[in-house]
């Protein structure tokens, strides 16, 4: 059986009804084309020749809505220049930079992939953890060190200190040898520019902790002194102190780009850039890409002896309606109508009310108080009822511990 090409394939069927006497459309039948197909080919094997008979590119003459080629080139200069930004870093330093309407997320994701400048990324396994994250400002440290190199090739140590709240960078302190009172040098200097904490979490090194039964060492002693509760994570269990972790990561980046460095000097001079860099310029993806310090300055701080916060209001959260007519907000069933579905709706708490209004017409729909966790809450008046499946628990906290 002999394999023909485009061009081979299409002259045959041209030929066909002059070879085999028969009409166009009868052919059309026979190789499953149409009639319209049939008639372009044909005047284009008049027109310009057998080579007319490749496919041709689908590509439209003109795309009205393709970003604009200075916008495009701005993007590719931007990675070319900082090779660690991804898309939506790109987005938002488009955005600060005072562009009204700039492509969407996606769409600079596509303009990179179209130039080489990011690659696929490795599926992972999905995430089984539990996250958590404290409601205020200091209510919640964490504390570990990392280990970098020198120059000279010797090591030294960085003793970092993260607010669980805003991810918040409040000391970077660098040192030869990770010891207590390393430690606790890197948690007074962070106290004396932001205040003590109410907690401080931190792995089960020899560093904060003694062994069970053993006299406390120098850093438990300090602090508690000054009224810090002093919690441990897991043993081999890193997840504890995530956000911890991840931020070494990318202070291992900036050091890689920026270091090393000479000396202890030198290291303490690339933390604070960095620190102030983390804090005040690199955007978030887990704070709505806001910075730290923005969310860090958001809120009252807590100090030690306060009672545990709360989450009082919680911040809007737009979500889509079922074919219900109803939507899961916070383990509960709000009802709203089915003239709403696929539609979105803006939840909003102020105090103990929840506010529903349609996103696109910023119409108040509902004003309700939640009922408890696992209850459906009808249109009215009406406070929510609990459903025959589910229990009338109260509400859990998500955090990481007591």
């Amino acid at each position: 059986m002999r394999v023909l090409s485009v061009n081979e394939r299409w002259l045959e069927i041209l030929l066909t009804p002059l070879r085999d006497g028969i009409t166009v459309a009868e052919t059309c039948r026979r190789y499953g084309v149409s009639r319209q197909s049939f008639y372009d080919y044909r005047r284009r094997l008049h027109d310009e020749g057998v080579a007319a008979l490749q496919p041709r590119s689908r590509r439209p003459h003109s795309s009205p809505v393709r970003t604009a080629p200075e916008i495009e080139e701005r993007i590719v200069t931007m990675r070319t220049d900082n090779p660690r930004w991804g898309a939506r870093t790109i987005h938002t330093r488009l955005i600060r930079a005072g562009l009204a309407a700039p492509p969407a997320v996606s769409t600079i994701h596509r303009i990179l992939q179209r130039h080489g400048m990011v690659t696929a990324p490795i599926r992972r396994a999905p995430r089984t953890w539990r996250r958590f994250e404290r409601f205020a400002p200091n209510d919640l440290w964490q504390i570990d060190g990392t280990q970098v190199e020198l120059v000279d090739a010797s090591k030294a140590w960085v003793v970092d200190l993260l607010d669980d709240h805003a991810r918040y960078a409040i000391g970077a302190t660098a040192t030869r040898r990770f010891t207590g009172y390393a430690a606790w040098t890197a948690m007074e200097t962070a106290i004396d520019e932001n205040g003590a904490p109410r907690q401080l979490i931190s792995d089960n090194g020899m560093q904060f902790k003694s062994g069970e039964g053993e006299k406390p060492v120098f850093f438990q002693e300090r602090l508690k002194a000054m009224g810090i509760t002093q919690l441990s994570s897991r043993p081999r269990h890193p997840q504890t102190c995530g956000k911890l972790e991840r931020y070494h990561r990318t202070f291992k980046e900036f050091y890689a780009d920026h270091g090393p460095a000479v000396d202890i000097q030198d290291l303490q001079r690339i933390c604070d850039e960095f620190r102030w860099y983390y804090n005040n310029d690199r955007p978030h993806r887990a704070l709505d890409e806001q910075t730290p310090s923005q969310v860090y300055e958001t809120l009252p701080k807590v100090v030690p002896g306060d009672p545990r916060p709360k989450r009082r209001n919680h911040g809007p959260r737009t979500l889509k309606v079922s074919k219900a007519g109803s939507f899961n907000y916070r383990k509960r069933k709000i009802n709203i109508g089915q003239a709403y579905t696929g539609q979105h709706v803006t939840v909003t708490e102020v105090g103990d009310l929840v506010l529903v209004t349609h996103t696109a017409s910023q119409k108040l729909l509902r004003e309700l108080t939640l009922g408890p966790v696992g209850s459906y809450h009808p249109s009215g008046n009406k406070r929510g009822r609990p459903r025959k499946t589910a229990s009338a628990t109260p509400e859990l906290v998500v955090s990481a511990m007591s």
